[in-house]
């Protein structure tokens, strides 16, 4: 039972043991956290609330993206004055869209399958892809209430085939994705009021021989592996769980599948683009940085590319690329998904 002026709080294990060392934070020198922490986030859905962190505090990414154990949740009863509200506007939750009346089971499915460890990170992705249309097609039919079913169903071998086929229909270039990101990743960095810092932009750019006049089609493709190489070799191999963790952690924070109007299936791709623009960022500073990377300097770079998709230039570069492919998802997972194995 509920004491007057409390609510029911839920956030991951790793929330409830951070403690704010930024020099600009009112927290400053530590302490626990209070709801004066900018890093600190806390919405309101039906009655509870969801507490976490925002990966725009250099502090908050390192306890997130280093954290090794799982993404567990804790709940707790909150005084009401302790509660800090949401950092930014989700323009969703306003409005009458029948996938919000499923968000807590939505999202918690969707977690589930992102800590699928059998299975790499670009596997899970799409089969949260797949998840998601066909609880989109629940939903439409009226029976959202039924949504454990979906995944109670893929056990079976008719899914089992249909998945099999899902990845082996893929046909990944590294030329189309790289092509097809640095668009976005060129976009962020010339627009007005740039998100993406300067320094980021040239250290990939550098890294696959994109900054040159006249690019070698030759030459960026031998980079790809070696970059990759580097990503898993300096950043991966010392901190196996950091995409993982990502992944989860921003899906979680920013109400995705529902953090933007559009639909689920639209949303399901802009969580994809925003990570996969952090991934290629991220590749090319390991592929330059090398064993110079340090753990600061790895999540002060994951505080400034996590916030891309959350800028309204970062929101609309990725708009902007995904609208004429859209429709397409074959060609989206051709372009997008390369590790399979």
């Amino acid at each position: 039972m509920l004491v007057k002026n409390t609510f029911l709080c839920i956030s991951p294990k790793y929330v409830s043991s951070f403690t704010c060392r930024a020099s600009s934070c009112p927290l400053a020198g530590g302490g626990p956290v209070l709801p004066r922490c900018p890093a600190l986030r806390d919405l309101h859905l039906s009655s509870i609330y969801e507490r976490s962190l925002l990966l725009t505090c250099p502090h908050a990414a390192a306890q997130v993206l280093f954290f090794p154990g799982k993404f567990h949740f804790e709940m707790k009863s909150v005084p009401a004055e302790s509660l800090r509200p949401a950092n930014r506007d989700i323009p969703t939750l306003g409005e009458p869209l029948a996938e919000l009346s499923y968000i807590l089971d939505l999202q918690r499915t969707c977690l589930r399958i992102l800590e699928t460890q059998k299975y790499p990170i670009d596997v899970r992705l799409i089969l949260l892809g797949i998840y998601l249309e066909d609880a989109v097609d629940f939903i439409n039919d009226g029976r959202g209430y039924d949504l454990g079913k979906i995944i109670k169903s893929y056990e079976s071998p008719l899914f089992a085939a249909r998945f099999d086929a899902a990845l082996r229909n893929v046909k990944f270039d590294p030329l189309k994705h790289l092509d097809f990101l640095w668009g976005i990743v060129r976009t962020l960095a010339s627009a007005p009021g740039a998100p993406l810092e300067r320094d980021d932009f040239s250290q990939t750019a550098s890294a696959f021989h994109l900054d040159a006049p006249a690019p070698d089609l030759a030459q960026i493709a031998r980079a790809w592996p070696v970059c990759r190489r580097s990503l898993e070799g300096y950043v991966l191999l010392p901190h196996e769980k950091l995409l993982e963790n990502f992944l989860l952690h921003q899906f979680y924070t920013e109400l995705y599948p529902c953090a933007l109007p559009g639909g689920i299936i639209h949303n399901y791709w802009i969580f994809v683009l925003g990570y996969k623009v952090f991934e290629l960022l991220l590749t090319g500073r390991a592929a330059i940085g090398r064993q110079s990377f340090n753990d600061a300097e790895l999540a002060a770079f994951a505080a400034r590319a996590a916030r891309l998709p959350q800028t309204p230039a970062g929101l609309h570069a990725i708009e902007t690329a995904l609208a004429p492919r859209e429709e397409d998802s074959l060609g989206l997972f051709n372009l997008l998904f390369h590790s399979l194995k």
